[in-house]
């Protein structure tokens, strides 16, 4: 007899479901990570225990609550002397003898510190170098678009990211008539849409010569167009025009707006 609820017991552990998602896919130091999921079957009052692995080193271990309709939640955040290194992280969740695995991407902050150049061609003739560092994905082409005074660049993404980009001021620019900065307009295609979606960004620096800003990237995203008043060769007076008319044809096309930097940059 008392073989039976042992063997039932058993039977229930290992039949135990577990779901587990993250706020999002890849993090940057220093951001909030929020993991939460589900418990199919109930145990009362034993708590699900997360662990946080690199590379097959341990960097956290917590055991959260389970609430009654199987939820839980728990946060930490990516620094510390163990978040040195990039690559992904493994997150396990163990309940009652069962468990599930969960991989993010974990990327050093590396605001304003460039790794790549792009030698993007102008034209009839000549170059200008780009400098960027990509989180998430590659680069497969930038291409200066003269017609919409803006800077296209092609991306392959695998997973949630960034892309920190240098602009070079004489050779894409964005100031308005009196010579002082306003802001670009970034637009972002999603997957094999053809119609873009205006994306927020971040300004990291401004300098005499270059001016830097910091783009959220998605899972999925296909192409970044970095629009300005000006590229090389000038357009002269007609300039703002052409930037106008650009907006006004975008703003129409566009069904919404993708105002979301990427997680806590």
């Amino acid at each position: 007899m008392l073989t039976m609820p042992i063997a039932f017991g058993e039977e229930m552990l290992g039949a135990q479901k577990i779901s587990l998602t993250s706020d999002n896919t890849a993090y940057q130091e220093g951001d909030v990570i929020t993991i939460t999921g589900t418990i199919e079957k109930v145990i009362p009052g034993m708590p699900v225990t997360l662990q946080i692995f690199f590379d097959k080193n341990l960097l956290q271990v917590s055991q959260v609550k389970v609430s009654q309709d199987g939820k839980f939640t728990d946060t930490f955040t990516a620094a510390g002397p163990q978040w040195q290194n990039e690559g992904t992280v493994m997150i396990n969740a163990d309940y009652g003898g069962s468990s599930t695995e969960l991989n993010i991407e974990f990327f050093k902050n590396t605001s304003g510190e460039f790794t790549s150049n792009y030698e993007v061609k102008i034209g009839e003739g000549g170059t200008f170098d780009v400098q960027y560092t990509m989180k998430g994905g590659i680069i497969s082409s930038m291409d200066l678009n003269q017609k919409n005074l803006s800077l296209e660049i092609n991306i392959s993404t695998s997973s949630d990211g960034n892309l920190n980009i240098n602009l070079p001021r004489d050779s894409i620019d964005s100031i308005n008539n009196k010579g002082q900065d306003i802001d670009f307009i970034v637009l972002m295609y999603e997957g094999n849409s053809e119609i873009p979606v205006q994306t927020d960004f971040k300004n990291v620096s401004t300098e005499n010569k270059f001016r830097s800003i910091d783009i959220p990237v998605k899972n999925g995203d296909t192409k970044i167009e970095i629009i300005g008043t000006h590229v090389i060769p000038e357009f002269g007076s007609i300039a703002m025009i052409v930037l106008a008319v650009a907006i006004v044809s975008i703003i129409a096309v566009s069904a919404k707006s993708r105002l979301s930097i990427m997680p806590k940059i």
